[in-house]
């Protein structure tokens, strides 16, 4: 019964907490709106910036600082994610806004604090709101208010949880420019492609992983970010330089932004020919779709590159006049395509797709740069459920660092031979292990939630 109380008593504190972060969020950006259209010591924003204090003042006895943060579009309180009901969403789209033009990630309020470190805080987003360089509020002196590019040391979120919600954060916004036919805007993209890269450092592999969960439309926000993100990898593999590998990332994120703006039929959607019909569509609807805005060198050349990752690199023996761009993104376009094409075409598994892809090198790909997929992505792409010899059944986690080991990775198993449950981990590439991968599985078939398994 004790236990019972403890936990209910928990979970009383968890939802305490969690509705004093969204009333924090409230204030703050309704304090930020009020100073965007009024003078700081104007009475709509001295009442807003009172309520505010007042909040922080009641919370601040208990603890030395409350940081308010947001990562990939989603507020936390001092690490914890804030529960959200859809009359917050607007609030929590306000934040994100306002955080990201000044390029950080975090706001921390120091016990002591005084409303006149609250009214120095606004006197500074007045002052760079509009600026050339925003993010110069960071040089600012703000006392008790702190701003941060990152979060700080005391957040709970792991390095996982981070790369993850910057990915759905990519998801979430190449889907909402497809559906809403919203002209593209470069910045907003590379400001969060940025983060992603940075975080990914040392999470390679679980980045690869991200891009192999399920799909269940075809509107081709996940194709964008999973074709941006491997080539970003293809990219750093490379050793390029990190400008060159958001350009990139960026050109293989829009290349295929005309596929999901055409309308079919529905008697006609899901047919094969008029699925080719639009992938040859697709370089000229993503031109338009490019063109919206003024054009300057990276969009046309992330134009070229939507029309080059199309074409055929060699003819025979005879080399085409494709450019890097073209041919980088042509590999993880097709491996993506063949491994999740559009219903009810069913996927091929990816050590096919890559067999698929390598069988074509020299002829549809670059021969070098299939070599390089592989060794980014490997043979067996983290995420993927496969047999082993033995007849267990694991998830692939991560890549071999010998590409002559592509097919022996790391392999977490999660189903013994007789289907028990199990919870290990095989190296294939160990010197003597006997194990081997016979298969990979769709994971839908087998009721196994693969994503838990990467990040448990």
């Amino acid at each position: 019964m004790s236990g019972g109380t403890h936990m209910n008593d928990s979970a009383a504190a968890q939802a305490d907490k969690s509705q004093v972060g969204l009333k924090l969020m409230a204030l703050v950006v309704r304090c930020l709106n009020t100073v965007s259209l009024h003078d700081v010591d104007n009475s709509s924003s001295k009442e807003t910036i009172e309520e505010l204090g007042v909040l922080l003042d009641a919370e601040l006895r208990q603890q030395k600082s409350v940081e308010l943060q947001c990562v990939g579009g989603i507020p936390f309180l001092n690490g914890a994610r804030l529960k959200m009901g859809e009359e917050h969403l607007e609030t929590a789209v306000a934040l994100r806004r306002y955080l990201e033009h000044l390029q950080v990630q975090e706001i921390s309020f120091g016990a002591g604090l005084r409303r006149e470190h609250l009214r120095g805080f606004f006197l500074a987003f007045q002052k760079h709101r509009r600026a050339p360089k925003p993010q110069a509020i960071l040089q600012e002196k703000l006392g008790l208010v702190r701003l941060r590019e990152t979060l700080s040391a005391s957040t709970v979120l792991t390095p996982r949880e981070v790369l993850l919600r910057y990915y759905a954060r990519l998801v979430v916004l190449l889907k909402h420019v497809i559906g809403s036919q919203t002209p593209v805007r470069v910045e907003r993209f590379r400001r969060v492609l940025q983060r992603l890269a940075e975080a990914s450092v040392g999470h390679e592999a679980l980045l690869v992983g991200l891009t192999r969960f399920h799909r269940k439309d075809v509107d081709g926000g996940q194709h964008g970010a999973a074709v941006a993100v491997l080539v970003l990898l293809m990219a750093r593999r490379m050793g390029m330089p990190r400008a060159q590998q958001l350009d990139l990332a960026l050109s293989g994120l829009f290349h295929d932004l005309g596929r999901g703006t055409s309308a079919l039929p529905p008697e006609r959607e899901f047919d094969r020919s008029s699925h080719e019909l639009l992938a040859r569509r697709g370089p000229l609807k993503t031109a338009l779709r490019m063109l919206q805005r003024p054009l300057d060198p990276g969009r046309l050349e992330r134009v070229v590159a939507a029309h080059d990752c199309l074409q055929p690199a060699w003819s025979g023996p005879v080399q085409r006049p494709v450019g890097l761009a073209g041919r980088m993104l042509a590999v993880p376009c097709a491996f993506d395509l063949l491994t999740f094409p559009a219903p009810p075409h069913p996927g091929l598994p990816p050590d096919t797709a890559l067999r698929l892809i390598s069988h074509r090198a020299g002829t549809r790909f670059d021969p070098r740069v299939v070599r390089l997929f592989t060794a980014v992505a490997g043979f067996y792409p983290v995420g993927t459920l496969v047999r082993l010899s033995g007849g267990q059944l694991g998830v692939v986690m991560d890549v071999p660092t010998d590409p002559a080991q592509a097919a022996r990775p790391r392999v977490r198993v999660v189903q013994g031979a007789g289907r028990t449950k199990a919870d290990y981990v095989v190296d294939l590439a160990e010197p003597g292990q006997r194990l081997t991968i016979v298969a990979s599985l769709d994971s839908t078939e087998s009721d196994l939630n693969v994503p838990h398994f990467l990040f448990s």
